[in-house]
C-alpha cells in the first residue's frame, strides 16, 4: 500500500504478505506534529490530502504466475483506519468495519530516550460475506455499538487479547477460531540487496557517484541500516 499524501510525512509505504510479514516507512520520519485537542497524534495532518494506491499480487488456480491488481482511492482524512475502510468499501465492495490505533505516551518507560514510546498498538477488521443474512447483520451492528467507546488501544491497555476482541465483535454469532499467528518484521535489507541495487543503476551513473564520493553509503529506508562500500570494491564487483 502506498499513501501519497501532501502532508509533511511525504507519503507512507507499507508492504505485507499472507505470512504476516510486514515492513514500512514514511518519506520524512523527522516530523513533529502538534497533537489534537484530545491529546491524540494528528496522523491526518501528517499524511495530508492525496490518494491511496494499493497493489496486490494473487495467484489464482490455473495461473502459472501471480496476477497483479491495482486500485486507487482518494484519501478521506489521512487517518489510516478511515482511509483503509473507505478503500475496502469503494474499491473492494466489502461492507464492514475497521478500527486501528497506536498509543504513544510511555513516559518513564525503559528504552524511551525521548520521554515517550509506543505502549499499545492494535486493530481489528470485520466484514460481511455475500451470504450473510439479516440476523447476522443486526447482531454485528449491535456488537459494534457495544464497543463503540473502546478503541483498540484501550482494549490492549485493559488487558484484552486478540481473541477477546473477536469475541466482542462476534458475540452471539458462534465464531470459529483458527490457530493464532504472530506478525513479524519482514526482511528489508542485506549486503546482497545493496549490491543488486548498485547493479541496477546505469554504469555511467555509478561512475559519477564514485568520482564524487570517497565512500559510497547505502541506507535502507525501512530499518535505516547504513552500509558503506569502498569505491574500489564497487569498481571490481561491477567491472567498471
Amino acid at each position: 500500500d502506498v499513501d501519497l499524501g501532501d502532508g509533511p510525512l511525504r507519503g507512507v509505504l507499507a508492504i505485507c504478505d499472507g505470512e504476516l510479514r510486514a515492513k514500512g516507512y514514511v518519506g520524512n520520519p523527522k516530523v513533529n506534529i502538534a497533537p489534537k485537542p484530545n491529546g491524540k497524534i494528528d496522523v491526518g495532518a501528517g499524511v495530508g490530502s492525496g490518494q491511496l494506491y494499493v497493489v496486490r499480487t494473487k495467484q489464482l488456480p490455473g495461473e502459472e504466475y501471480p496476477s497483479v491488481y491495482n486500485s486507487i482511492t482518494e484519501l478521506q482524512s489521512g487517518e489510516v483506519a478511515e482511509d483503509v475502510n473507505f478503500w475496502l468499501a469503494d474499491s473492494e465492495q466489502k461492507q464492514g468495519a475497521l478500527a486501528a490505533g497506536v498509543f504513544v505516551g510511555g513516559e518513564g518507560v525503559e528504552g524511551a530516550n525521548d520521554g515517550s514510546c509506543v505502549t499499545a498498538a492494535a486493530g481489528w477488521h470485520v466484514h460481511l460475506l455475500p451470504f450473510a443474512d439479516a440476523g447476522a447483520v443486526e447482531q454485528l451492528e449491535k456488537n459494534l455499538a457495544a464497543i463503540a467507546d473502546l478503541s483498540p488501544t484501550k482494549m490492549v491497555q485493559q488487558g484484552w487479547k486478540p481473541r477477546d476482541m473477536l469475541n466482542a465483535l462476534l458475540d452471539g454469532m458462534d465464531p470459529e477460531f483458527f490457530d493464532s499467528r504472530v506478525p513479524q518484521l519482514a526482511d528489508c535489507c542485506s549486503d546482497e540487496r545493496a549490491w543488486r541495487t548498485l547493479a541496477l543503476l546505469p554504469k555511467d551513473e555509478v561512475r559519477q557517484i564514485l568520482d564524487d564520493n570517497e565512500k559510497v553509503e547505502i541506507r535502507c529506508e525501512f530499518c535505516t541500516t547504513k552500509r558503506v562500500i569502498e569505491p574500489d570494491a564497487i569498481r571490481e564487483r561491477l567491472e567498471l
